[in-house]
């Protein structure tokens, strides 16, 4: 079968997800790369986001991707934009692309493509945790009044892994299901050392985290897991980042016992992340949920070993691909003990760890995922 980027005819093919573009979490930039690696290979892609929080430019091409972003009516629970998508044409679409099954914009943009005749995509990216129960009581009535549907009334579902396939098998999901992972695009910018370290502080061992700070990424486990040690670690940590616990972190880096080890360096540049990824001793990822994190695939490629939560199936991974340790999720102890044996394990294990990881992730790469995305949609399509 010819693939189609030799099909003489572009697909337009539109994806819409829930975020505000251009944006870092993993689901926007997941749709993001999507769309820039298929106008690089000439198909024509727009993208359909929410506009919350407002920004005066509603629409605007960005890697040769139109990107149109639709203001709320109303938010509600503060996470789900209220958007219509009434007065937006999709009569030239091939193809349309959803990533995620419970937001309004999704289920809209599912209505707008059914009534169209226009075939229909579903990327299922996480399995997310709620704080509170009322939050985990909405999340079982959302899904079961949209979520099954929105899968149900795809023409072709994928997943990131193969966990998530056996989650929703549990939960009723019918039909077949494309394992695609998640992508990641390699650092091309020169390392850089990040500003807020000092080459005085090399010469000793070396744990970073990077990720945006929130509740998800496990923050709390991770400094825990630093308070644990009683004082010095035998390692300085370095925390790169930014989020709604920000100001959380500031404070609690400052109450700690091991406070003169950790960094706490904001958000950094491309070439800062390289250098983490370079000179670091393993990237700790303690998230308690996670689809298939782009700092997990970074690491892996930059050589780097990776302490990683045992959620949704990312610890067996890891296991799996030997490229580093993996712990029980919201375990400190577990995590204290990880990180002291990484810093501790030899050279030979390090480098078994670190070229495992680098040639596991060649298969993640976006030109690699985007030839299997393009393979559903010729199947859908029938080409």
């Amino acid at each position: 079968m010819a693939s189609l980027m030799e099909d003489p005819r572009p697909l337009h093919v539109l994806l819409a997800h829930i975020g505000v573009f251009p944006k870092k979490d993993g689901g926007t930039q997941h749709a993001e790369q999507i769309g820039m690696e298929l106008a690089r290979r000439g198909h024509r892609v727009t993208i359909w986001g929410c506009d919350h929080p407002p920004h005066e430019e509603k629409s605007f091409t960005m890697g040769g991707v139109d990107i149109i972003r639709i203001p709320p009516s109303i938010v509600l629970g503060g996470i789900d934009p209220v958007v219509s998508v009434r007065d937006l044409d999709i009569g030239d679409v091939d193809i349309v692309h959803l990533h995620d099954t419970l937001p309004v914009l999704i289920r809209r943009t599912l209505s707008k493509a059914k009534r169209a005749g226009k075939p229909v995509v579903t990327t299922y990216h996480n399995d997310y945790v709620k704080k509170t129960l009322a939050g985990r009581i909405l999340k079982r009535v959302r899904w079961a009044l949209q979520g099954r549907r929105t899968l149900h009334s795809s023409d072709a579902r994928i997943v990131l892994t193969p966990f998530f396939e056996e989650l929703l098998r549990g939960k009723g999901v019918k039909g077949d299901m494309d394992v695609i992972p998640n992508g990641f695009t390699p650092v091309q910018d020169s390392p850089s050392m990040p500003a807020g370290l000092s080459s005085a502080e090399q010469s000793r061992p070396l744990v970073s985290f990077v990720g945006r700070l929130s509740f998800q990424k496990g923050l709390d486990v991770l400094m825990d897991a630093m308070d644990s040690y009683g004082g010095d670690p035998g390692f300085d940590l370095a925390i790169a980042g930014k989020g709604e616990l920000s100001d959380w972190l500031d404070e609690r880096v400052a109450a700690s016992s091991a406070r003169d080890f950790i960094s706490v360096l904001g958000l950094v540049s491309d070439s800062e992340k390289r250098w983490m990824y370079e000179n670091s001793d393993c990237i700790v990822i303690p998230s308690r949920f996670e689809g298939l994190p782009t700092v997990l695939l970074e690491a892996m490629h930059a050589g780097t070993p990776v302490i990683m939560a045992d959620v949704n199936g990312l610890g067996g991974m890891v296991d799996d691909f030997s490229c580093g340790l993996s712990v029980p999720c919201e375990d400190s102890a577990s995590l204290a003990s990880a990180m002291a044996r990484a810093v501790e394990a030899d050279e030979e294990e390090t480098s078994e760890w670190g070229a495992a990881g680098k040639s596991a992730s060649r298969d993640y790469q976006w030109d690699r995922v985007t030839d299997r995305i393009l393979e559903v949609y010729r199947r859908v399509l029938g080409r």
